[in-house]
C-alpha cells in the first residue's frame, strides 16, 4: 500500500483520476451530428456551440459512439439512423483547442462501446478544448453515409471546481 497510496493521491489531486459509481449518470450529454448531405471525403463536420463540453466549464472525460446495433434509431428530429459499426471504421474524430488544434485523432470505431468489451473510453487532454472546433471527417466512404444518417455521441464530462 506504501507505493500505492501516493501514486493514487497523486492521480487524484491531478485530476488524472476521479473515484466514481457509474460511468452514466449526471455528467453525461447525449450530442448530435446530422448530415444535411450525402458525408463527402475529407469534409470537416463540425459540432454546434455547446458551453457545457467547453473545457472553461467543464472537462472531458469519456466518449461514446452509439452506434445503430447498440441503438436503432437516435432521437433526433426528423428522427436518422446512428452510423453502423462499417460506417464508423471509414471516419475520425478530431478534439481540437481554440486555435483549431488538434488535441485528439480518435477513429470513431473504436469509440464503440460493445466493441471494447462493454468499456467506455476514457479521456484526459491537458488542454482546454473547445467542443465547436471539433469535427468529424471520413477517409474513405465504401458505405455511403446519407441523410438517413447521424453521429450520436455520448460525452461523459467533470465540472471544473472553481
Amino acid at each position: 500500500m506504501r507505493i500505492i497510496s501516493p501514486l493514487i493521491e497523486y492521480l487524484t489531486v491531478s485530476k488524472k483520476m476521479k473515484q466514481v459509481g457509474s460511468y452514466e449518470g449526471a455528467y453525461t450529454k447525449s450530442v448530435y451530428l446530422p448530415f444535411t448531405s450525402n458525408a463527402t471525403l475529407g469534409q470537416q463536420y463540425y459540432f454546434q456551440p455547446d458551453e457545457v463540453l467547453d473545457s472553461q466549464n467543464n472537462f472531458i472525460t469519456g466518449i461514446e459512439l452509439v452506434d445503430s446495433v447498440t441503438n436503432a434509431t437516435a432521437p433526433t428530429v426528423p428522427s436518422t439512423d446512428p452510423l453502423s459499426a462499417t460506417q464508423a471504421t471509414q471516419g475520425y474524430l478530431y478534439i481540437c483547442n481554440l486555435n483549431r488544434e488538434v488535441l485528439a485523432t480518435l477513429p470513431l470505431y473504436t469509440l464503440i462501446r460493445r466493441l471494447n468489451a462493454g468499456k467506455p473510453t476514457y479521456l484526459y487532454f491537458d488542454e482546454p478544448v473547445v467542443w465547436q472546433n471539433c469535427f468529424i471527417q471520413f477517409e474513405s466512404l465504401g458505405t455511403a453515409i446519407t441523410t438517413a444518417h447521424s453521429v450520436w455521441l455520448k460525452v461523459t464530462y467533470s465540472p471544473i471546481e472553481k
